[in-house]
Order: C-alpha cells, then structure tokens, then sequence
C-alpha cells in the first residue's frame, strides 16, 4: 500500500472515531494545551508525558490519561494520532522530528526550533511524511491581529512600503529565576527575541509576505542572563516594504503600530497588555488620493495629503478556531492548520537574521545562510561569540 493510500485509510478510521492525542512537556503552555485537548469534541487525551512526577500524576488523573516520564515511552505504547510539545526551546525539534519519524502529526510550540536549518528538516520529515504539522504562534487567532491582516488583503491601504512596530514589556530578574533554561543560548536559543517577540515577527511575515534582509543592534541592558533583552532592527520584505522593530523586557508596556501604504494608514496601540487581543487604539486613516499620485501630481513645495480617520472595529474577528482546534479539524477534516511549519519557518528566518547581523554586525540576506548560523550559535554556546552587557 502506498503512503498516500495508507494515509486515507487512517483517516477514514479517524473519521469514526477520535483523534488519539498525547501531549509532551506539562508546565505552563503543555499544561494549558492539555486542558484544552481534554475539552474537545472530537479528541481523546490518552497520554501526558513531563519529567516531573507531580505533574504527569495530576494531569493524568484529571483527565483519565497515562503519564510517562519518557516522551518516547509515550509514543510507543499508546498507539497515538498526533502530539502536542510545550518543551522548552532546545527539545523542539529533536521531538518533533522523533514523532514525525513515528507517523505522528505534530503541534510544537513556538518557535519551531532554535535554528533555521532545524526547521528545514522538521518540514521536510512533516512533508515526506504527509503529516500535518502546526506550529504555536497563537497571535494570528487575536481579533486585532485577525482585522489588521484583512484590511492589508482587501488593499484598504494600498502598497504598504513603512511600518514602525513596537513591543516593549518589562521581565524582572525573577522571570529567568523561575524558568532558568530561558536564560542561555544553549537552551532558549535567545532572549527577547525568541522568548516573547516570535509572535510579534510572526505577524508581520504572516501579514506582508516574505522577508528579504535584516539589520539589527541587539544587547543585554538589564538582565545577568547571557542572552539578548532588547534589539532594535531593520527589515525589508520582498513586496518593498521597510520595516522598523524596537522590541525590549527592559521597558514601560507597549504594543504600538504603524502601518502606512499608497492608500492609507493604520495605527493600533495598547499599553493595558503588549501581547494585545483588542487594542485599546485602533484606527485607520485613509488618503484623499493615493499617496503617489499626490506626491507626482501636486504644487505645493510642502504640501500634504489629507487623511480621514476612522475607527476599526474587530467585533466580526471575536469568533473563530484556536490553533489547536485548527490543528485538529486539518488532521479530520482536510486542509491547512492556521500556522504551518512552512509559514512559521519565516519568523525564524528573520530572528535568526537578527542575531547574525547583531553579533557580526552586518547586514543580513534572507533565507538565511544556514551554516554560518549554525556556527554562530555554536560559537554562542560555548561563550566564544557573546551580546554586549551594558551597564
């Protein structure tokens, strides 16, 4: 039988009955994620797996699971459909990769893996496989986010070619305290940039396309950690658009954006909550007459364009399926979850662009070479190439 026939003979059998489910690594997001598998229709939660033995014992009897201390035992005795992975960074993809080789579909957490040439082979298996492989950037599902995109699709602002995005927060020394591996390039594979800002980068690939260069400053200001905790950068998509990214743990909170194109502008801000569902701005400015034909066809040495606000309302964006569900409903149904690994290999494309233009700074051409970065990061690793402290 071939894979494709061997294929849609699991899935007529899944179709009668529920997607066996397994979830890997149960302190925070695993645990959140398992809470919610445990809660879906058409899902069976049959194995939970974590090093620690309070936890595995407590989510397994909540939800009438079997916990194991080894993934790998997990996987080979309770005959699963797919896995979900809420591990810390550096056991992204080695997992993913041993349950894609198990016949697994697979949900990771953000990001995909730590380095680009990681992903490659993670969405290479995930595809040689025919497996269906989604990946945690749950910003996507915000209703803020969800209306921005749509109004860049329907064209509402015309060729976009600068966008200014902000995303500052403050993390205290006891945030690194409390999830030690957050703290090295070993095992996070960076700071604020991998830690809290993949989403935010995520967005911006999911929004404008590919991205084609990057140029970036990154340090640690504020924190005994040796990875980075503010960076600020340039980035040009393939589309023409530039963009400006100022992101820091070391800040006042502030979720701030700037998108202007040939037609308009948007301008979304928030400082109840940087990782923001709805912002509390949120308003669209829309051009008199486009932009070009205003800058060609205009007298005036300092002339300027006439902008009429409105506000953008995302009451039509509060509903719709979470990552998890999409996952789900690809594996059953048919058809793409929300973030595919191939979509989500971008985010990772500009991160790690990031850093190689920081530490040897310089700028850097995307896709991004994948050897050198792997050198790089081994070179970070055992303390050979380092973020400038600044004190």
């Amino acid at each position: 039988m071939s894979t494709r026939e061997d294929k849609r003979t699991r899935l007529k059998g899944l179709a009668m009955s529920n997607l066996r489910c397994g979830v890997i690594g149960l302190n925070g997001i695993g645990g959140r994620h398992a809470q919610s598998l445990a809660e879906m229709d058409r899902v069976d939660l049959v194995g939970v797996a974590d090093l620690r033995e309070d936890l595995r014992d407590s989510f397994a009897e909540q939800f009438g699971a079997t916990g194991f201390a080894d993934y790998q035992e997990m996987v080979a005795q309770r005959n699963l459909d797919a896995v979900v992975i809420g591990t810390p960074h550096f056991l992204h993809a080695p997992m993913a990769l041993f349950c894609l080789e198990a016949g697994l579909h697979v949900f990771v957490e953000k990001p995909v893996a730590m380095v680009v040439s990681e992903a490659d082979q993670i969405i290479e298996t995930a595809k040689e496989k025919d497996l269906k492989l989604a990946v945690g950037h749950n910003y996507r599902t915000f209703p803020g986010n969800r209306a921005m995109k749509k109004l860049i699709d329907d064209g509402a602002l015309g060729s976009i070619h600068r966008v200014l995005w902000q995303w500052l927060e403050t993390r205290p020394e006891t945030y690194y305290d409390r999830d030690a591996w957050r703290c090295t390039w070993a095992q996070a594979g960076g700071g604020v940039l991998m830690n809290q800002v993949s989403h935010d980068i995520d967005l911006l690939c999911w929004m404008l396309g590919e991205p084609v260069a990057v140029s970036a400053m990154i340090e640690n200001w504020g924190h005994k950690a040796e990875i980075e905790d503010a960076a600020i950068a340039n980035v040009q998509f393939k589309s023409g658009a530039l963009c400006n990214l100022q992101f820091s743990i070391c800040d006042r909170r502030l979720n701030y954006r700037q998108i202007s194109g040939d037609k308009g502008t948007l301008e979304y801000r928030d400082e109840k909550n940087a990782n923001s569902n709805v912002p509390d701005t949120f308003k669209l400015g829309r051009y008199s007459q486009s932009m070009r034909a205003f800058i060609s066809g205009n007298d005036g040495v300092a002339a300027q364009n006439t902008t009429v606000w409105e506000d953008v309302s995302v009451d039509e964006f509060q509903e719709g399926q979470s990552l998890l569900e999409s996952f789900v409903s690809a594996i059953l149904d048919g058809g793409e979850p929300i973030t595919t690994g191939e979509s989500a290999r971008w985010a990772l494309e500009v991160i790690n662009g990031m850093i190689l233009s920081g530490i040897r700074q310089e700028v850097v051409k995307l896709p991004v070479d994948r050897g050198r970065y792997d050198a790089l990061m081994l070179e970070l690793k055992e303390g050979r190439a380092k973020v400038q402290h600044v004190r």
